[in-house]
């Protein structure tokens, strides 16, 4: 009987895919579950698999040919007896069927599909283990849906348009320049689509067991799962735990209305507001201060503690400074927020107190971005026996990411150590690879940060105040972006790379950057503090020109005063 082939799904809501590998030639034997051909898309590879037993009679693709969902690709001459199964007429229930009961025994069962989850979940596949992985909201969890690509889908759509702002200093003129936010956003949803389809694929083509549902805690060892489709009952060995955070409230009188802004609401306004007052100058708070002033928002920014980016040098702290008052963005340090108030034409009024007087910032909209906390109430913790840490704010674990009950796990956000996407990854391969056997502990000395504000900002290591703190003997290498020939033909002379090596050992032990490129350039050091490079390798480098990266190792080069390029 001859069947046509057909491409009855792409990646994500792809509606065109590329050809890639062709496995079958016409004349070959085809069993189901074969996989014919490879289907190529910005999401990723789909494999598509053969749903007929029988002899390939026709391909009409090529590699490389684009092909369209629903188009005909080919016939087999399918043999009744081994596609019984598959030849039977479907029927159409119009959702009124009972849900199928599913019984489920895997080896690993992860709740939380961000990248702690979804990474731990494809490498635990690839490691031979039979692995479930329950998401009720979307894959990528914060970092992809609500923090770190959305914030810099936007952040990237600002720097265009600052790029046309700014042109004519290259000699080029735009004349009048306008901005359809609406589709700025519809640009950021799509980069989120697009990366969200992706790791669909991925979870699909390691075999990982991916179910959208709200996982309940049925006893231990058990976890159910209920969605339209179907009941599912996991009996697991080993459960890892990504629940990710959620948006802090700052607790002051006002703070409870359900117009008070969070971080998640500013990535799906949809309109720029005339005015807006950002309540926490941390890194959340300052990337959207930029992105906003830039879009055409009247901005402020309001910091409780003495130094908005107060993890940061003040060195650095205050090139930000710099920058966000050339741009027009309000600063107001040491500021507590006392309440919020609503004003007789809608407007919102915080009141603050700076020096011991209070004092009224008025604007259209008010933001939180104070922080996040760990999800301690998306699943019952308590079912699970499962503690939480000396402050009660993330669940306790070891260095290979274990809890207090035997084969339960925690990772990312929800464990409160360092809440960073790239931090929630190596979680997620440190616990599996304690499942399997091996392995290592976390170590968090090392980690790097990424913090795109305008300029951009890297910091990986001990910082100058930390060092001064623990009383530390240390050398500091500095060099400035305005001595980069790279940096001034892009135009952008701001900023320094500063690298801190300690005096008697002479390793490198910590670096920030800020400036052009400063969050990918933030790679090199993370490596060689890793590596505990000392300065008399780290200088031996060559580093093409001309390149931002030079700028390393000049400041490599003035921790000994012997900077080439800067007096």
């Amino acid at each position: 009987m001859p069947v046509s082939i057909v491409i009855d799904k792409l990646n994500g809501h792809d509606k065109e895919g590329k050809i890639g590998k062709i496995n079958k030639k016409v004349g070959d034997h085809l069993s189901i579950g074969e996989i014919l051909f490879t289907i190529e898309s910005g999401k990723g590879a789909l494999n598509y698999k053969s749903t007929w037993e029988g002899k390939l009679l026709e391909l009409t693709i090529s590699e490389g040919d684009i092909v369209s969902k629903g188009q005909s690709v080919g016939r087999v001459e399918a043999s009744l007896e081994g596609n019984a199964v598959a030849s039977e007429k479907k029927t159409y229930n119009f959702g009124l069927a009972k849900p199928e009961e599913k019984m489920l025994d895997v080896d690993v069962l992860i709740i939380g599909g961000g990248p702690g989850g979804y990474v731990a979940a494809i490498r635990g596949a690839q490691s031979g283990l039979r692995v479930a992985l329950v998401e009720e909201d979307r894959l990528g969890g914060t970092c992809l849906n609500y923090g770190c690509i959305p914030t810099k889908a936007m952040a990237s759509s600002v720097s265009a348009l600052e790029t046309v702002r700014n042109a004519e200093a290259h000699g080029i003129f735009t004349g009048a320049i306008s901005l359809d936010f609406e589709r700025l956003m519809a640009r950021k949803e799509s980069v989120v689509d697009q990366l969200v389809g992706g790791i669909a694929h991925l979870m699909e083509a390691n075999g990982v067991e991916y179910v959208d549902g709200r996982a309940v805690i049925d006893e231990l060892g058990k976890i159910k799962v209920q969605t339209k489709r179907a009941h599912y009952q996991f009996k697991y060995k080993n459960l890892i735990l990504a629940l990710g955070s959620k948006p802090s409230i700052l607790t002051i009188p006002g703070s409870e209305r359900s117009d008070i802004l969070t971080s998640e609401d500013l990535l799906s306004m949809k309109k720029v507001p005339k005015s807006l007052t950002i309540i926490g100058g941390g890194v959340i708070g300052m990337e959207f201060a930029f992105i906003y002033k830039a879009l055409g928002a009247d901005v402020n920014v309001v910091e409780f503690l003495p130094q908005v980016l107060n993890i940061l040098d003040e060195d650095v702290a205050q090139v930000i400074r710099d920058s966000a008052h050339e741009k027009g963005i309000r600063i107001f340090e040491n500021a507590k927020a006392l309440s919020i108030k609503e004003t007789l034409d809608g407007s919102k009024l915080l009141e603050v107190e700076i020096g011991g007087e209070v004092m009224s910032i008025c604007s259209q909209e008010i933001a939180m971005a104070v922080g996040r906390k760990a999800n301690l109430t998306g699943i019952a913790l308590e079912k699970l026996g499962v503690s939480l840490n000396e402050r009660n704010n993330g669940i306790a674990v070891d260095g290979f990411m274990r809890t207090n009950v035997e084969n339960i796990y925690a990772i990312g956000d929800v464990t409160n150590k360092i809440q960073l996407a790239h931090v929630a990854s190596h979680q997620g391969m440190v616990a599996i690879d304690h499942i399997l056997g091996k392995g290592h502990e976390m170590d968090y000395r090392f980690v790097p940060s990424a913090i795109f504000t305008s300029p951009e900002i890297g910091n990986v290591g001990i910082t100058e105040k930390e060092a001064n703190q623990q009383q530390l003997d240390i050398l500091i290498g500095k060099f400035p972006f305005m001595a980069n020939g790279k940096a001034l033909t892009m135009g952008e002379p701001d900023g320094f790379v500063k690298i801190i090596a300690k005096a008697d050992t002479r390793v490198i032990v910590g670096a920030a950057i800020v400036g052009i490129h400063a969050t990918d350039l933030m790679a090199v050091l993370a490596n060689m503090i890793a590596n505990e490079t000392s300065i008399d390798d780290a200088a031996q480098i060559i580093y093409a020109h001309p390149t931002t990266s030079e700028s390393i190792h000049e400041a490599i080069l003035m921790l000994d005063n012997r900077g080439i390029h800067f007096a």
